[in-house]
């Protein structure tokens, strides 16, 4: 009887290390930034208060306190920029989407040919501008804004979506 008691205590035993290690890599937190994606490579990283300067500097005020993350990706066929905002939570988040999507206007912006669509559960907003196309949405607590090569845009933010699922 020991025998079997032992067999059964060690095979709760994997049991337990086998699903805590699968809840452990599911609770991991997204990588929103890889080191390489859809044949780009990044060249550079911003964070912390670096890319939080980046970012106010470019709306030439501040616009956020929030923990930010800007990742720039090259390759022969151009360039793409991911710009993360972590808010602590999803209701911020989509309050500030909201706001920004509705300052984004011809009138006083360099953004053109806005429009909301829905791609993989999420309501993304595109706008046209300097030379490239720009998608804003939110994921979980976090908003999102992608920049990339008019030509090959909306394939990088398929293929983006379905990595950060």
């Amino acid at each position: 009887m020991n025998k079997h008691k032992n067999k059964l205590t060690l095979l709760l035993f994997f049991s337990f290390i086998i699903s805590s290690g699968f809840l452990i890599g599911c609770s991991q937190p997204k990588d929103y930034l890889p080191n390489s994606f859809f044949d780009l490579k990044m060249t550079s990283k911003l964070e912390g208060e670096a890319a939080k300067r980046f970012v106010n500097n470019l709306h030439h005020q501040p616009v956020t306190v929030e923990k930010n993350e800007v990742g720039f990706y090259r390759a022969q066929k151009g360039e793409a920029i991911i710009y993360v905002t972590y808010y602590p939570s999803a209701k911020l988040a989509q309050e500030n989407f909201d706001k920004m999507t509705e300052k984004i206007t011809p009138e006083i912006s360099p953004f053109h040919s806005y429009e909301f669509f829905e791609l993989e559960g999420k309501r993304i907003y595109k706008t046209l501008g300097m030379g490239q196309t720009h998608y804003v949405f939110v994921d979980d607590k976090n908003l999102l804004w992608i920049t990339a090569e008019n030509e090959w845009a909306l394939k990088f933010l398929e293929n983006y979506l379905l990595l950060i699922k």
